[in-house]
């Protein structure tokens, strides 16, 4: 930055230049190069002449300036979709059907929010041109978000299978950065890709993950009127098993009752203690509702989810209760 020189009857000693509020450093020139700042920062600047008589002059104008956010290149890989390709990736709110990509689908566009510490499932699904191949995948999240997809950032990996869908789920390490940071979602014709390897068959997309810390689910937008709760103030006060649905003028009376087997292994989940015409909603951890129903015969089928934690949600009458539940 610079300013315009100062006058004085005895001369000019110097300038002494301020940081928010604070004094930077001291210099005879009218002009200066300032460093050590953080990235994506505001910063105020202001200038004051002195002499050599130690007589000061009032500050000038403060100069505002936000520092650029830091630019993270990341590693070309991408595959040839002669024969296979990335159909469709699952994972949070992302649900993306992206199909043939030629090799390489840049869908950082769309993002989904992970929670530190929770447990997160995604799902992805293989496309053939004509035959049935053995597929492999490996997705990383570059937690520390330094550009590089390191050895620990390795989050999901899936050996060579002639599976349409093939799901799984990882946690987000509590060391990892919040904010926004990429995922690469890699497919290789019979053997796991790299991170930065460029092969013939297979392809690539790469999303965007914002981790955040934060610890509740919510699920205002999924409670409907009928059950006389009023939709825009319900919320999982706490995310753990026996959660009670509360709201801001009442609240719900706490259902009782038991589901088994937990975790869920045959993809069909069993209850106790309930009455006829208990209706259900399922929700992921993101407190996004996925199906809903009615109970019969005390058992739901649960055999269309993909592997990870799950909410399901009880209503009967006026009472309202959730449990968390695993789908292995």
């Amino acid at each position: 930055m610079s300013w315009t020189a100062s006058s004085d009857n005895v001369g000019i000693a110097g300038y002494k230049v301020y940081q928010n509020g604070v004094l930077k450093t001291t210099t005879t020139a009218t002009s200066l190069v300032v460093s050590g700042l953080s990235a994506s920062t505001t910063y105020g600047f202001y200038v004051t002449a002195h002499d050599a008589a130690g007589n000061t002059s009032v500050a000038n104008n403060t100069l505002n300036v936000t520092t650029l956010a830091p630019t993270v290149t990341y590693c070309a890989s991408n595959g040839g979709t002669s024969f296979e390709f990335i159909k469709r990736v699952q994972i949070g709110t992302i649900d993306n059907l992206s199909g043939n990509n030629g090799g390489y689908g840049n869908f950082t566009s769309m993002s989904t929010n992970v929670n530190l510490s929770s447990l997160v499932s995604i799902s992805i699904s293989s496309g053939w041109v004509s035959s049935t191949f053995a597929e492999a995948f490996s997705v990383w999240i570059d937690y520390n978000k330094n550009g590089s997809f390191e050895t620990n950032e390795l989050v999901y990996s899936k050996s060579k299978s002639k599976a349409a869908t093939v799901s799984g789920s990882f946690t987000i390490p509590n060391s990892a950065l919040t904010g926004t940071t990429r995922m690469r979602v890699s497919m290789k014709y019979n053997s796991n890709p790299s991170a930065c390897e460029v092969f013939t068959r297979g392809e690539v997309e790469d999303y965007t993950i914002n981790i955040v810390n934060g610890g509740l689910v919510k699920m205002s937008n999924e409670i409907t009127n009928d059950e006389n709760i009023e939709s825009e103030s319900v919320e999982v006060v706490e995310v753990k098993e026996d959660a009670v649905l509360k709201t801001n003028k009442d609240e719900v009376e706490e259902l009782a009752y038991k589901l088994y087997p937990n975790p869920v292994k045959d993809g069909v989940m069993y209850f106790s203690g309930l009455t006829n015409n208990s209706n259900y909603k399922i929700f992921n951890q993101f407190g996004q509702q996925l199906t809903q129903g009615t109970i019969e015969n005390d058992m739901i089928n649960v055999s269309s989810l993909a592997t990870g934690i799950y909410f399901v949600q009880v209503t009967n009458n006026s009472s309202v209760g959730v449990k968390r539940f695993i789908k292995e």
